[in-house]
């Protein structure tokens, strides 16, 4: 087994408010960001009056695009694309602004339109967020793409919608028509009318106000990607946003948190009520990832799989050793565990955060061991791997830290992120990682050799006569301590 090599590949996001290349490590389904760097062109200011880009945008943005090719190339990103969105779309003088582009990049920039758009942009939450239901909501700064996502059968059609804050900003400072309008355009949509699922909120304006609703309700885990927030946050975070317009004391809470974006947060807040009050959807969850990921999908021809285990991988730079330790020691802890049908909704999804925790069972090694373990559990908790929730990532954190210190100890502001049974669980998988890293000395080949099993009352740890030696004090001592969590007795036996 060898260990397949990350891929490199470079997208620059031509937007209306923004010029930004990012460059990623691609390994399987994961991808994990090296390089972000935006410059805030605001190429469609004026855009709505003029019918033109801003000639100042459009010096910024080919002032951009001219440093990214250098800095692509001093890297030896030969992998890349350029994509322009809604206001090089809509502007009269677009292609123009287009063929200027392509030289000063030294190759084409490709226009999506507002369909590609919404359609990358679901692939790219897809590509992140595990079976995602529902509607994806990509607001850049003069469009809003809708799509649904994860229904089978349902509508593959995206739209388009004039809400971003270029397109409305005449308005912006006017609640009453501000909502107005923004309920008459999402009247028109065929996507949000019978939708079912989550609204997955993808894009600058929402990451703000995800974060805006984080600082309000004092949530603990600053990790946008996969954050969830209800209608009652919403309307409360919203309020405030809507306040600022005529409160100094909400404008400067507001602005405290992004000065720059502050004039903007009442329409983005404005605009996923309205989302939320136009639909059934069940609330929202912030997607990190959209349009950019999309089109790394398409340039690569990535497979859509689950990116976790992949991400893990890359992230914690594992080697052969290391992978086949982690899958070797789900399937000795396996038959341990009793099936939780309250921790995520089915075995499978149990299971799928098991098999995550196990494959970090050997990602802290080289920390020292004063700090190892918190070392781990921060890593494991904030770590940008994809396609986990909140409280799965928070799981496999408190497992992680459980396997390298037996009586570990969460920070309190942390509790609250799992349930009690979900905190059970990773108690227990954390021990019974500590006995499989122990007993065979983090190999995947021994561990392969022994198996856990339940017999009656009993933990029996059944060991081959080959590996009988193996057999320490340490070991019957942590196979003692895993089967105490589990409330059971142990024993070991050589057969």
């Amino acid at each position: 087994m060898s260990i397949a090599q990350p891929r490199q590949a470079g997208i620059i996001d031509i937007g209306s408010n923004s010029v930004r290349l990012v460059i990623c490590d691609v390994l399987g389904a994961s991808i994990l960001q090296s390089f972000n760097e935006k410059v805030m062109a605001g190429l469609g200011e004026g855009l709505t009056k003029t019918g033109h880009l801003s000639p100042q945008g459009v010096q910024a943005a080919l002032q951009a695009l001219s440093r990214y090719r250098a800095i692509l190339r001093a890297l030896n990103v030969d992998t890349y694309q350029a994509v322009a969105t809604a206001a090089v779309r809509m502007a009269s003088d677009g292609e123009s602004f287009l063929k200027t582009a392509g030289k000063v990049l030294g190759r084409p920039v490709r226009l999506l339109s507002g369909e590609d758009e919404a359609r990358l942009s679901a692939r790219g939450v897809d590509l992140s967020i595990h079976d995602p239901l529902g509607v994806i909501g990509d607001l850049g700064g003069s469009s809003l793409e809708l799509k649904r996502i994860g229904a089978p059968g349902g509508r593959e059609e995206g739209e388009s919608l004039m809400l971003g804050p270029l397109a409305l900003g005449d308005i912006v400072s006017e609640p009453k028509e501000l909502r107005k309008r923004i309920r008459d355009a999402l009247k028109t949509s065929e996507v949000l009318t019978g939708a079912r699922g989550r609204f997955y909120a993808v894009g600058g304006a929402w990451r703000a106000f995800g974060r805006l609703v984080m600082e309000l309700e004092r949530y603990p885990l600053h990790v946008l990607q996969g954050y969830q927030i209800n209608e009652g946050q919403v309307a409360r975070a919203a309020k405030l946003c809507v306040d600022s317009l005529s409160n100094a004391a909400a404008r400067q809470q507001i602005e405290a948190l992004d000065k720059r974006r502050a004039k903007y947060f009442p329409m983005a807040a404005i605009l996923i009520e309205e989302v939320l009050a136009h639909s059934a959807l069940e609330g929202v969850t912030i997607s990190a990832t959209g349009v950019r990921e999309g089109v790394l999908h398409d340039l690569l021809e990535m497979k859509l799989e689950d990116p976790l285990t992949d991400g893990i991988v890359a992230y914690a730079r594992l080697d052969n050793n290391q992978i086949a330790f982690g899958r070797a020691l789900h399937t000795f802890i396996a038959p341990a565990l009793v099936p939780q049908p309250d921790l995520f909704g089915s075995p499978a999804a149990d299971i799928r955060i098991e098999k995550a925790a196990c494959m970090m069972a050997d990602s802290a090694g080289r920390y020292h061991p004063d700090h190892r373990a918190e070392m781990a559990y921060d890593q494991a908790l904030r770590a940008p791997y994809l396609g986990v929730t909140h409280p799965e990532r928070a799981m496999i954190a408190y497992a992680i830290g459980c396997r390298y210190e037996k009586d570990f100890k969460r920070p309190a502001e942390h509790i609250g992120l799992t349930t009690d049974p979900q905190a059970d669980r990773a108690r227990q998988i954390g021990l019974l990682m500590r006995l499989g890293a122990v007993f065979s000395g983090r190999s995947g080949p021994i561990l392969k050799r022994v198996s856990l099993s339940r017999e009656g009352d009993t933990l029996e740890l059944q060991v081959g006569k080959r590996d009988a030696n193996l057999i320490s004090e340490t070991v019957e001592r942590r196979l003692s301590q895993a089967a105490n969590q589990l409330k059971l007795k142990s024993r070991t036996s050589v057969r």
